[in-house]
């Protein structure tokens, strides 16, 4: 589970303000700038594990390699019902719980399949539209480490419709490296910037599969969009009358092209009987975008060769 330190290395080390008990039985450090130390109980930990705790009272140990002083307090928070894992939780929190609790880390594996569990909750979805929260890249880095394969698909579709998923290029100072001063400028502190180092940024083979996708959705849905569907001939003549205004217009204004799960669906919700269309019509019709809808989905895996 973890490696004992000695006492010099977490003498340097500064108590965590929220888990740090005085009756704990475990101490646990977090590496950061500075070290971070949780003091909880034992007892805590023992029930979620399948073996016990190889640890004498009052010693300290090293957390796992990568995981943080973040993912820690996140699962103590769960432990201690500061900030439960329910599907209300923050998705930041479900996937901080995910990590800490993996086998690789603190190895929980109650908490790590209940934390599995929301994360598919919360990152799962279509082919009917759905929204994501933020946390794309985030996610999508915990469903390639732990192998969740059920919401790589609508993370991959979240990303398309929601996010710039091209990596951005980084100045000198994005990267923590040497910064060319001016007269007069100082350096800044290192602790000014932590937050670059906290970025999630998707992988380059991720990236290569959001370019796919983007290029499959658009010579896909862009025929299917600005094409007006054939129906019988007074119906087509008024469906051709009213696509540019009501479908093409509305697409063109938010990028509808590379969203069609909600392309199609405003579609769907368009009166098209007050509009003149027959009700058999509309009827099949939107039974048609349905299907346009479960056949983007499905091709999808391609795409993104999933």
């Amino acid at each position: 589970m973890a490696t004992q330190i000695d006492a010099t290395a977490s003498a340097a080390a500064e108590r965590h303000p929220r888990f740090w008990f005085d009756d704990g039985s475990l101490v646990l450090r977090a590496r950061g700038q500075p070290d971070v130390l949780f003091k909880v109980h034992r007892s805590l930990l023992e029930r979620q594990r399948q073996q016990e705790t190889a640890v004498r009272l009052g010693e300290v140990y090293d957390a796992p390699d990568g995981v943080s002083e973040g993912d820690l307090t996140a699962l103590f928070e769960h432990l201690y019902h500061d900030i439960p894992l329910s599907r209300q939780a923050p998705p930041s929190h479900i996937i901080a719980v995910l990590r800490a609790s993996s086998p690789g880390q603190l190895d929980l594996p109650q908490v790590h399949a209940l934390a599995r569990g929301y994360f598919e909750e919360v990152f799962g979805g279509g082919p009917a539209p759905f929204e994501h929260p933020a946390h794309l890249e985030e996610a999508l880095g915990a469903a390639n480490r732990y192998g969740i394969h059920a919401v790589k698909k609508p993370l991959f579709y979240s990303l398309l419709t929601t996010s710039e998923f091209e990596p951005e290029i980084d100045t000198p100072g994005d990267v923590g490296g040497p910064t060319v001063l001016g007269a007069g400028e100082q350096q800044a502190e290192p602790e000014l910037v932590p937050s670059i180092v906290k970025r999630h940024v998707l992988s380059p083979a991720d990236v290569d599969r959001c370019r796919s996708l983007m290029t499959g959705v658009v010579d896909h849905f862009t025929p299917i969009l600005f094409t007006p569907p054939t129906s019988h001939m007074d119906c087509t003549d008024i469906l051709a009358d009213k696509w540019l205004p009501l479908v093409i217009q509305p697409a063109i204004e938010d990028d509808g092209v590379y969203k069609p799960l909600e392309t199609l669906e405003r579609i769907k919700r368009v009166d098209w009987v007050s509009e003149g269309i027959c009700a058999a019509c509309a009827r099949e019709k939107r039974e048609e975008w349905t299907r346009d809808q479960e056949n983007v989905w499905e091709k999808m895996d391609g795409w993104l060769k999933l």
